[in-house]
């Protein structure tokens, strides 16, 4: 192995793995599936915080996960626009 990578807690590359999630997989999502939105970095790390501590090992992380946590981070907004749309 090149590099070993400490990922904290006596973890690391050779000893366990880590599946990173980052901002700029939530803002693909936004960008994609909810362009109307207005977003943060903030925002994003707020998603990412809320995926970790809902997290189901049952089910892990999947862009799903993402979309889900993102419609319910802007549940309201998401919420008073399908009303406009459909208003």
């Amino acid at each position: 192995m090149a590099n070993k990578y400490y990922y904290g807690n006596g973890y690391n590359s050779e000893n366990s793995i880590a599946i990173i999630w980052s901002i700029e997989d939530v803002k693909q999502q936004l960008d994609e599936w909810f362009p109307q939105l207005k977003y943060t970095e903030d925002d994003c790390m707020e998603v990412l915080y809320s995926m970790k501590i809902n997290h189901d090992a049952n089910y892990g992380i999947t862009w799903e996960t993402i979309h889900a946590n993102i419609e319910n981070h802007w549940y309201d907004e998401l919420k008073k626009l399908k009303e406009e749309d459909d208003g």
